[in-house]
């Protein structure tokens, strides 16, 4: 596991708690007042707050009866101390703010100047209307380390991948699909019997986390990617904070830019609808939109009180035309921005987790026609909202018990299917179809993945490929250090 893992102090304590394991106080809370007790109690370090007792009262009665009023007084009034009940505890201190300050000029909300880019490659006839789909693998894009993020043109000529060692990796896909390359048998034995071709990687290039190229600079993992629709650029987030801006068509793996805002690991990319921007959410708690113009931010959007480990722009500009963005925090706050309000604005929505749902939100992604958030849960389910709703679940989509944490979601074109990738396998839903006897949503287990965490499930803008990735992000799990490929075909018209 990374070692900025998930079960580590540093992110148990100080990115959920905004504090340290080893001192109290920075947690926000008050350790006593939750155990219902003042720091001194039973302890006798303080008159006040020990029981009456008569050796009081009879100094009260003596100083009485002395002519002493003024001692008396205040034996009194320890007694009065003594009845009163306890102060309440003090409410847990919310983390501090991110510390980001704005460019000065600040940069340009691209999306609203600009018309949205439609996709190079539309939805393959038949896979938007069919009732469920066959999802295959075929390929193994293999690796020697977990494997944490991945991103693909439009028409899927060039794919990239990063993850734990710290390389960006471009593969030939249609390379790899047509069997260019195919596994052996030693490599083939690690997989389900349908995967037979392995992944062609066209060249890679070392991913350095600083702001020049000098000698000894350290790798830095690959923690999210984001790659221009035909192939001109790639972005790539970095342990320190930055996001890399990757030249791919001319001077292949050159850095052209770094944009550098954030304070910790960005977690999250996704390219604004014109692509002349991007996001970023990263573990300091905020998400900035950049001016890929200019380099500068456009905006910072600030609410979350855990790591950001989701963003994504409304499909299709919005269902009613407003431009939304989508943001979720391992603390399973997820909000959606409304990007035309001036800055500093809170969210326009809000929404809350099921009753007694645990604090966890890993993934979180629209519907194709974006009038649904669906968001991954810790306690095995999935929150199903409507946008157009109060903020509350409409549904939740239970898991079977030991599945564990819901990692990755991706909604198919269909409207009706929805995939979804926890500890144990990588499922579909079918969302439309009759409930069984105990209300639970029917879904189909996709071969391939069997253990291990899935950090990210890819499907490309015609939905005829998929990619799945094994690598637990810098979280909690067990990676098996593959990205597999799959084929998509529709099953019922």
């Amino acid at each position: 596991m990374s070692d900025a893992g998930f079960n580590d102090d540093d992110l148990l304590d100080k990115e959920l708690f905004g504090g340290d394991s080893d001192d109290a106080a920075s947690l926000g809370m008050d350790v006593d007042g939750m155990l219902g007790m003042d720091a001194s109690d039973g302890l006798g370090i303080n008159g006040d707050d020990q029981p009456d007792s008569p050796a009081a009262e009879d100094g009260a009665k003596e100083a009485t009866d002395k002519g002493q009023p003024a001692a008396a007084e205040a034996a009194g009034a320890a007694d009065a101390n003594a009845d009163a009940k306890p102060a309440a505890p003090a409410a847990p201190a919310a983390p501090p703010r991110p510390d980001i300050e704005m460019d000065d000029p600040p940069g340009v909300l691209t999306m609203l100047e600009r018309p949205a880019h439609m996709p190079d490659v539309p939805v393959s006839a038949g896979l938007s209307t069919c009732a469920s789909y066959d999802i295959t693998p075929t390929m193994a894009f293999l690796s020697s380390s977990p494997v944490y993020a991945a991103s693909a043109t439009d028409d899927m000529r060039w794919v990239f991948s990063g993850g734990a060692d710290g390389y960006i990796r471009k593969w030939d896909f249609f390379g790899s699909v047509n069997g260019k390359q195919m596994l052996t048998l030693g490599q083939r034995h690690a997989h389900v019997d349908s995967v037979t071709k392995g992944g062609v990687c066209a060249s890679y290039w070392d991913h350095l986390d600083a702001a020049t190229d000098s000698a000894g600079e350290a790798l830095s993992p690959v923690y999210s990617l984001a790659a221009h629709s035909q192939g001109m650029w790639v972005a790539s987030g970095m342990r320190s904070g930055h996001v890399g801006l990757w030249s791919v068509r001319h001077e292949e793996g050159r850095r052209v830019a770094l944009l550098g805002k954030h304070s910790k690991p960005v977690s999250a990319l996704c390219k604004s609808p014109d692509e002349f921007g991007l996001v970023s959410g990263s573990w300091d708690r905020a998400a900035i939109y950049w001016d890929l113009n200019c380099g500068r931010t456009a905006r910072v959007f600030m609410g979350h009180t855990s790591q950001v480990s989701s963003v994504a722009f409304q499909p299709t500009g919005g269902a009613e035309g407003a431009p939304r963005l989508l943001t979720a925090s391992i603390d399973g706050q997820c909000f959606l921005w409304d990007v035309r309000r001036p800055a500093g604005d809170p969210p326009s929505e809000r929404f809350d987790p099921a009753v007694r749902t645990p604090p966890w939100a890993a993934s979180a992604c629209w519907s194709a026609d974006g009038r649904r958030v669906y968001v991954g849960r810790r306690n095995n389910t999935v929150d199903e909202y409507d946008v157009k709703m109060d903020g509350r679940p409409v549904r939740s989509l239970k898991l079977p018990m030991n599945s564990g944490p819901v990692t990755a979601l991706a909604a198919m074109p269909n409207g009706r299917s929805l995939v979804c990738a926890s500890t144990d396998n990588v499922r579909v839903w079918d969302l439309e179809a009759a409930t069984d006897r105990r209300g639970t949503v029917p879904f189909q287990i996709i071969p391939g993945h069997h253990g291990g965490c899935v950090s990210t499930v890819f499907v490309d803008c015609s939905a005829r490929y998929m990619l799945t990735l094994s690598g637990n992000r810098g979280w909690e799990g067990v990676s098996n250090n593959v990205c597999l490929g799959y084929e998509v075909t529709a099953t019922v018209k």
